[in-house]
Formats: C-alpha cells, structure tokens, sequence
C-alpha cells in the first residue's frame, strides 16, 4: 500500500514528524485496533466464563 506522505523537519533537516491524510489515519487506526482485539480475544478464550450479575459483582469489588 503507498502511503501518500509529508516529512516536518528541523532547522537542520532531521525528520522530526510525518504527516499523513486523515482517511489513511483511520484506516491504519482501524487496522491495528482490529489486530489489539482479536489479541485480547484470543488471550482470553481458555478463560472460564461468567454471567452479567456475577461480573458486575466483580467489577465492584
């Protein structure tokens, strides 16, 4: 994929940021949020269940 991109730089021409359009912004967020769920989903999965009152007792302990 070509990421349409512009550099910032300082004084001296070190590249200090990179700036990028906001649709490839939300694409990229979109992306790495999907790949963090379905890590947390997978890490949990052998873990035992419980029902809404029980983990809201949890929660409030």
């Amino acid at each position: 994929m070509e990421i349409a991109k512009s550099f910032v730089t300082d004084e001296s021409g070190a590249v200090k940021a990179v700036m990028i359009d906001v649709d490839t912004y939300r694409r990229i967020e979109s992306v790495l949020m999907d790949r963090s769920f379905g890590k947390a989903m997978s890490e949990v999965e052998d873990d035992e269940e419980v029902d809404l009152p029980t983990a809201q007792a949890i929660l409030q302990a």
